[in-house]
C-alpha cells in the first residue's frame, strides 16, 4: 500500500494535521515555522512521534539544525521507523542520530534497532555534523532492504554509505528524539519532513468483547500507602496479540476520554493517568496519558469502548468492591482475582494485598486468590410498579441473549410481556413490562423458554420457575431470627438467618436488622437490609452477612441463591451482645435475640466458626450448630430443629439421648399439656442413686403446655456420664392441685 506523510510546519502547529505526540509541551513551532525545542531547566530527553507506517520502496527527507557542536550528551534521533511511541523504550525500528560521539568525528549514521539493542548499519563520513551541524537529510529503502544514506550540507548531496538490513520490515510511527544538556536544550530545530513508499496492507483488528478487561482501578489514593497519590486505571491485554488503542475511549461517569496513539501488548498491562504525573509512576511498566483521570471514591461507571464505539468492558464499582472495610479509607486499588472471570462483578474484586497498595502495570497481587463462582443465575425478581417485573442476574449479560419478549412467560393469564429493556453497558438487569397490572394476592410464577447466557457463554438453567407478589405487611414474630454466627472462625465473616414463619411473602427493603437496647425496649446501630424489593415467602430462610462468598466456602448452603449482602452488620461481639429485625420506621419490633456465648453446648472446646440455632421456630430455645452440620447451617433448616407433637400430660423424648453435639437425639425435651394454666412447676434431674443433678425450672408458672430440654450437663454446666437418671415434675396449683411425674431416661455417651 502507498502512502506518504509530510509537515513542513507552516499552519504554525505540529498538534493537528499531522498529529505529532508524545513531550508536546516541550516543543513548539516558532516564528521562522520550524520545530523547535524549548528551553529546559535541566538535562533531559524529549522526544514526539507521528503515525507513519511507511517501511519499504521508502524515502524519507528532513532538515535538522543544531545550532551547537555535538558530542556524547548533546546529540538527535530521528527514527525512520518504530512499532512503540515511547522511543526510549524497547523497541522495533530504525534511526538516523546526528552527532553523538565524543570530540570532533561526529557523523550521522544509520542505525536499527531490536528491543534494546542498537547496531550501526551505516557509518556516515567523520567529523560532518561536528560544528553547529545544518543539514538536509535523505535516507532510501527499496522493497527487500537495501539502504543508502544521504547528507547535503550546502545544496550537495553526499552518499555516507549502503547497506543491506531486513531484520525490522513493518512500522507504525515516525519520530524526532533529543538528548541535552540544559545549557543545548532549546539549540534544536527541524524541518520539512518529507516520507513516501509503501507498507505491507495490515489486517484490520479483530477484537472482541473482553479481550481488554478493566483490570485495577486505584480511586482514592490519599492517604498513600507507598503509590503515588494519584487515580489510575490499568488495563489488562488476554490475548496474545499486540493491540491498538488509537482512539478507543474509556467513559469515567459522564466523562469520555480518547485514546492517543497507543498500543497494548499481548498478554500485558498498561496504566491510564493523567498526562501530568505519568512520571510519577515507574519508567518500568507501561502509561497511557490523558488530560485527567477522575475517579469517585464511592461508586462509577466505567466504560471501554473501541474505535467503533464497540463495549469491550464495563464495569459499575462500588466501595463494597473491596471487600475490606479496613481498606475502603484510601491508599489502597481494587483489583481483579483472575482477569478470565470479567462477568463475575464484585466477587472477582477485592482491595490489592500488595505492600504499597497497588500494582499497577504488573500481575494483580490478589491474582490467583480463591473466588467463589456461581452458576449464572436470577438472584432477585420483583414488582418496580403495577406492570413492570426486574430481573436481576448474578452475571453480566448477553444483551443478545434477553431482547426476545416472547422467551418470558407469566402464568394467571398475564402472558408475555409487551417489550424488555436494560442497560446496554451492565446488562445484568433486564425489566419485563406487561400490558396488564398485577393483582394483590396472587403469587406468579415467571417460566423462560428459551436460551439466556452471561457474557462469557455460561447459560441460565431455564427449567427454574420464578415467583412474585405484590407483598403484604409483617407483624411481631412472622419474621424471626434463626441462626446467628456471631464468633467467626480464621478470616470468616459474621451472619443472621432470618427465616419466614407465615404463611405471608414480604418484602425485605422495608426492614432492618439492629442491636437492641432489651431493657429500653429501643433499636440501636440499625442497618439497612436491602435497598431494592428483596421477598421472602412462606417457609424460607435468607442469611445477612457482609460477605456471602467466605460464608459459602466455610460452610455448606444448601440455597445459595439465599444471601443478601450488606455493607456493614450491627455489632455483634463474640462474648454476648443483641441482634433484632424492625420494621423501617424504627417503631416495630418484629423478633429480637439476646445472645452470649454460654448457650453454646457446654462439651465445645471451642466455638469459633460454631452458630447458635434456633431449636424450633416457636420457641425461644437455642443449641450450638452440630459437628455434622459443619457447625452452621446457613439457608437451610436447622442441625438441631425439633418437632413438637401432640402429649398426653408429660413425655420425654428420646428416653436414650447423646449429647455430643453430632446433631441426632443431642438433648432431651421434657414436654407437658394439661387441662388448666394456673399450674407452677418444678422440673429437676436426679441419678440413680437418688442424689440432686440439676435443676431446671425452680417453681416458675408453666402455662397449659410447654416444653424444657435438657442437655445431659450438671448444674455447673459439667458433662455428666452416661448412666440412668430420673426427671421429676411437680406440679401445684392456687387451689391445692398437687401432682408429681416421674420419667426415667438413659444419657449414652
Amino acid at each position: 500500500m502507498a502512502a506518504q506523510f509530510s509537515d513542513d510546519f507552516s499552519d504554525g502547529d505540529f498538534t493537528n494535521n499531522p498529529i505529532w505526540i508524545g513531550d508536546i509541551d516541550k516543543f513548539e513551532v516558532n516564528a521562522s515555522g520550524l520545530l523547535h525545542h524549548l528551553y529546559d531547566t535541566i538535562s533531559g530527553e524529549s522526544s514526539l512521534v507521528v503515525v507513519c507506517q511507511v517501511s519499504k520502496n521508502a524515502v524519507w527527507e528532513f532538515d535538522i539544525t543544531l545550532l551547537f557542536d555535538p558530542s556524547s550528551s548533546n546529540f538527535s534521533k530521528v527514527f525512520l521507523m518504530s512499532d512503540e511511541t515511547d522511543l526510549t523504550s524497547d523497541l522495533n525500528g530504525y534511526f538516523v542520530k546526528i552527532g553523538g560521539e565524543s570530540g570532533n568525528i561526529d557523523n550521522v549514521s544509520l542505525f536499527s534497532k531490536i528491543g534494546n539493542i542498537e547496531v550501526k548499519i551505516i557509518d556516515g563520513i567523520d567529523g560532518i555534523a561536528a560544528s553547529n551541524p545544518n543539514l538536509k537529510i535523505k535516507v532510501t529503502r527499496d522493497d527487500i532492504g537495501n539502504w543508502e544514506l544521504f547528507v547535503d550540507t550546502s545544496n550537495y548531496s553526499i552518499s555516507q554509505g549502503v547497506a543491506f538490513h531486513d531484520a525490522v520490515l513493518s512500522s507504525e510511527y515516525f519520530g524526532v528524539f533529543c538528548k541535552y544538556s540544559k545549557t543545548r536544550s532549546d539549540l534544536f530545530f527541524f524541518d520539512n519532513f518529507n516520507v513516501s513508499g509503501s507498507w505491507d496492507t495490515i489486517v484490520p483488528q479483530n477484537i472482541n468483547p473482553n479481550d481488554v478487561v478493566i483490570n485495577e482501578l486505584f480511586v482514592d489514593p490519599i492517604p498513600s500507602i507507598g503509590l503515588p497519590e494519584y487515580e489510575y486505571i490499568e488495563l489488562f491485554n488476554r490475548t496474545d496479540m499486540d493491540i491498538n488503542l488509537t482512539n478507543w475511549t474509556i467513559t469515567i461517569g459522564s466523562t469520555e476520554k480518547v485514546f492517543p496513539i497507543s498500543v497494548i501488548k499481548a498478554d500485558s498491562f498498561v496504566v491510564l493517568l493523567k498526562q501530568d504525573v505519568i512520571d510519577s509512576f515507574p519508567s518500568t511498566i507501561s502509561k497511557i496519558g490523558f488530560s485527567s483521570i477522575s475517579l469517585t471514591n464511592s461508586a462509577e461507571d466505567v466504560i471501554l469502548k473501541d474505535e467503533n464505539g464497540k463495549i469491550l468492558h464495563s464495569v459499575s464499582y462500588t466501595d463494597s468492591w473491596y471487600n475490606d472495610e479496613n481498606k475502603t479509607e484510601g491508599g489502597w486499588s481494587i483489583e481483579q482475582v483472575n482477569p478470565d472471570l470479567y462477568c463475575e462483578g464484585k466477587h472477582n474484586w477485592r482491595a490489592s494485598v500488595s505492600a504499597i497498595g497497588g500494582s499497577p502495570g504488573k500481575q494483580n497481587s490478589v491474582f490467583g486468590e480463591y473466588m467463589y463462582s456461581e452458576p449464572l443465575k436470577i438472584q432477585n425478581l420483583f414488582l418496580v410498579n403495577s406492570n413492570t417485573l426486574t430481573l436481576k442476574f448474578n452475571k453480566k449479560l448477553d444483551s443478545n441473549s434477553i431482547v426476545n419478549q416472547n422467551q418470558y412467560f407469566v402464568d394467571k393469564g398475564v402472558g408475555n410481556p409487551i417489550f424488555v429493556s436494560f442497560n446496554t453497558y451492565f446488562s445484568s438487569e433486564i425489566n419485563l413490562h406487561f400490558s396488564d397490572n398485577f393483582m394483590e394476592g396472587f403469587i406468579y410464577n415467571l417460566s423462560i423458554n428459551d436460551v439466556i447466557t452471561d457474557c462469557n457463554n455460561n447459560q441460565l438453567d431455564t427449567s427454574l420457575i420464578f415467583r412474585f407478589v405484590l407483598p403484604d405487611s409483617c407483624l411481631q414474630s412472622d419474621i424471626i431470627i434463626n441462626e446467628i454466627l456471631f464468633d467467626p472462625k480464621d478470616d470468616g465473616v459474621d451472619y443472621v438467618e432470618i427465616y419466614n414463619n407465615s404463611d405471608k411473602v414480604f418484602d425485605l427493603k422495608n426492614y432492618r436488622i439492629s442491636n437492641y437496647l432489651i431493657d429500653w425496649n429501643t433499636p440501636e446501630n440499625w442497618k439497612i437490609i436491602t435497598n431494592e424489593s428483596r421477598l421472602i415467602f412462606p417457609d424460607e430462610y435468607w442469611v445477612l452477612t457482609t460477605d456471602s462468598a467466605k460464608v459459602k466456602n466455610q460452610y455448606f448452603t444448601e440455597n445459595p441463591c439465599h444471601f443478601i449482602e450488606l455493607v456493614s452488620l450491627p455489632t455483634f461481639s463474640n462474648e454476648e451482645g443483641t441482634v433484632a429485625i424492625i420494621h423501617q420506621s424504627l417503631l416495630n419490633t418484629i423478633d429480637v435475640l439476646g445472645y452470649h456465648s454460654d448457650m453454646h453446648h457446654p462439651l465445645l472446646n471451642s466455638v469459633d466458626g460454631v452458630s447458635l440455632e434456633r431449636i424450633s421456630p416457636n420457641l425461644e430455645q437455642w443449641q450450638s450448630a452440630s459437628s455434622t452440620s459443619g457447625y452452621g447451617t446457613p439457608t437451610y433448616q436447622n442441625s438441631q430443629y425439633f418437632i413438637p407433637n401432640s402429649f398426653g400430660e408429660v413425655t420425654v423424648i428420646p428416653e436414650v439421648f447423646s449429647p455430643n453435639n453430632d446433631g441426632y437425639e443431642d438433648f432431651l425435651s421434657i414436654n407437658w399439656e394439661f387441662e388448666r394454666s394456673d399450674l407452677m412447676a418444678s422440673i429437676s434431674v436426679y441419678n440413680s442413686d437418688g442424689i440432686l443433678i440439676n435443676v431446671l425450672i425452680n417453681n416458675e408458672l408453666i402455662g397449659n403446655s410447654g416444653t424444657q430440654f435438657w442437655n445431659g450437663t450438671d448444674e455447673r454446666g459439667m458433662k455428666l456420664s452416661s448412666g440412668i437418671y430420673i426427671v421429676l415434675l411437680d406440679v401445684l396449683s392456687d387451689d391445692g392441685f398437687v401432682n408429681q411425674f416421674k420419667k426415667v431416661v438413659v444419657l449414652h455417651n
